[in-house]
């Protein structure tokens, strides 16, 4: 038998919190939410507003900007590894940025084996009875809407133009886009190091846009998955640090351990990673040593360098 589970694995900047403002139906009645984001900062991409924030270092030295990309289902100021790099970092002299980025919807599927050596009657009895079932189902004609009955032919195109004319004034928003327009604002911050961090699916979008982003410093990988082709990251020449917990998922596992083994293969010395014990994906728990490392790595490459 197997089990199935789902997992869905620019306006100036303002010193005080931003208000936003959510709602949601129920029973009827709209509630209004309260949420505040400090930090909050909207970047202005390509004519649309995209949710950001940018919070600067509080050590009074400043040694570069961090770019953080969120995981795949997750948002811009999400709990976990990204909020908390952002609000720690800055303590180190690391102005940090986040943006809201659009990946494609793509539910991870995990199947797990039970055994299971023998099948009752009943159980595959109730099987084929739901098989037929569905088998009838599909063959039933899907039945017209009521809305669709009450208008007529002429007035379901225009509905479906003005759908269409509202799409075309609003064009989809790449990540490519949204990471350059957070690399503008950043050096027009006066800040000339930045580093990109990706987490999780982050990872993977950072090592795909290395190649068309030249003004990168170093990458920072956290539990971060690979796309198929990581030429990018082989021929990158900026010191990288690939990071992920001893309890991470095996699909990240997986990743770094072929991304170790390409970049020792063709010799780039610019790479490291590192296993934190104890830690999963989201390093919960391990929040601290999670900013110790991160932060020791970039002091190391960049800082104490330069003092020597």
């Amino acid at each position: 038998m197997i089990s199935v589970t789902w997992a869905a694995d620019e306006a100036a900047s303002t010193e005080e919190p931003v208000t936003e403002n959510e709602s949601s139906a129920s029973e009827g009645l709209m509630i209004r939410h309260e949420s505040t984001v400090v930090g909050y900062q909207a970047l202005d991409v390509a004519g649309q507003k995209i949710d950001a924030t940018f919070t600067e270092e509080t050590l009074g030295t400043q040694y570069g900007g961090v770019i953080l990309l969120h995981d795949v289902g997750e948002e811009f100021d999400s709990a976990g590894v990204i909020s908390s790099l952002r609000h720690s970092l800055p303590e180190h002299g690391w102005s940090t940025l986040t943006l809201a980025l659009d990946y494609p919807f793509e539910p991870s599927l995990y199947l797990i084996e039970e055994p299971s050596d023998q099948v009752s009657p009943d159980v595959e009895g109730a099987a084929t009875e739901m098989s037929a079932e569905a088998n009838e189902e599909q063959a039933v004609e899907p039945k017209v809407s009521e809305l669709e009955q009450a208008q007529p032919d002429d007035k379901l195109e225009d509905n479906n133009e003005s759908k269409s004319d509202e799409k075309a004034a609003l064009p989809p928003v790449s990540n490519e886009q949204r990471v350059s327009a957070a690399l503008s604002f950043i050096e027009a911050k006066s800040i000339e190091r930045v580093i990109l961090l990706g987490y999780g699916g982050g990872g993977e979008l950072a090592i795909s846009l290395l190649g068309s982003i030249s003004s990168i410093e170093g990458l920072v990988l956290v539990g971060a998955t690979s796309p198929d082709d990581i030429t990018n990251l082989i021929e990158a020449q900026n010191p990288i640090l690939d990071l992920l917990g001893e309890r991470d998922f095996t699909l990240v596992q997986e990743a770094a351990k072929k991304r170790k083994v390409m970049m020792k293969r063709n010799g780039n010395l610019a790479y490291q990673q590192r296993k934190v014990s104890g830690a999963n994906h989201q390093f919960l728990g391990l929040e601290p040593t999670l900013t110790a490392t991160v932060n020791g790595w970039l002091l190391k490459q960049y800082i104490e360098q330069d003092d020597n």
